[in-house]
């Protein structure tokens, strides 16, 4: 059986007669004719009732229209669906879990201005993602500093400095740098080079006393009184009932960078995005 038959079928019994479903299909009456003998002669019954006032459907091909038009409209959803697929952009993006944050907005506003695009996320440290971006699994990163980029265009999106997180509440909104000294601290595995460099350069004392792979759980240990965490500032001010304070040192700072090998539209229509936000 093909969606050829069906739709031959359903056209006579909408037209009432063969002639004028010929005409509506822009066909001749014998090849028609021919197609509804062949249906009927493949599903073994009568489909139509044949007399000098037209053509009607019998009680097997009243349920058959049915099921013949649940076909046809299966099958032209499918054809639009396939083809609204094939119409869409996909921008395979890799974000680290500290910036999406600061790039979701964007992002968002990016597929609202073309609802033809779909976004492919990945999410990883900045170390993966820049394999990946490498190795072509995706057209563009958003990461943080430290990192090398080397072979890459990139942007800079926005700095921000670094925060002390405290277990118990403090009036002031920032912390010198001195008042860190010696204090228990927990620190983003990935900034403890920069973070050691800056007390060293000022002869401060570094008491570091947990280190981990992820913001986050440096904050966890902070609100469960472990110590001071050192996280960016943005992943630190989505946290409720911690104190967050700005660290007054100009050199603990981190920058978000779009970082990408091949130049497409979409990525200039992100950075015009991004631009207008930060």
């Amino acid at each position: 059986m093909e969606l050829r038959q069906l739709i031959y079928f359903t056209s006579i019994a909408e037209h009432g007669s063969i002639s004028a479903a010929a005409r509506a299909l822009h066909m001749s009456q014998p090849p028609l004719s021919y197609a509804i003998d062949q249906l009927e002669a493949e599903i073994g019954v009568k489909l139509f009732e044949r007399s000098v006032k037209g053509i009607v459907l019998t009680s097997a091909g009243q349920l058959f229209y049915q099921r013949a038009n649940d076909i046809l409209l299966r099958s032209d959803s499918a054809i639009r669906e396939v083809s609204h697929i094939a119409d869409r952009r996909t921008f395979r993006i890799g974000l680290t879990p500290t910036v999406v944050p600061v790039l979701a907005s964007s992002l968002c506003q990016l597929e609202k201005k073309d609802h033809s695009l779909q976004l492919e996320i990945h999410e990883g440290n900045t170390y993966a993602l820049k394999k990946q971006l490498d190795d072509g699994t995706i057209d563009a990163a958003v990461i943080r500093t430290p990192v090398n980029l080397q072979g890459c265009r990139y942007v800079k999106i926005m700095d921000e400095p670094m925060a002390a997180v405290f277990q118990k509440n403090r009036k002031k909104k920032t912390v010198a740098l001195k008042e860190l000294s010696g204090i228990p601290l927990i620190v983003y595995r990935r900034y403890e080079p920069l973070i050691t460099e800056t007390f060293q350069k000022h002869a401060l004392e570094l008491n570091i006393i947990c280190e981990c792979d992820d913001a986050r759980t440096a904050l966890q240990f902070a609100e469960d009184g472990l110590g001071t965490a050192i996280v960016p500032m943005t992943i630190a001010a989505k946290e409720k009932g911690l104190c967050i304070t700005e660290i007054q040192a100009k050199e603990l700072h981190t920058s978000i960078l779009l970082a990408w090998h091949h130049t497409k539209p979409i990525i200039d229509e992100l950075i015009e995005i991004v631009n207008k936000n930060h």
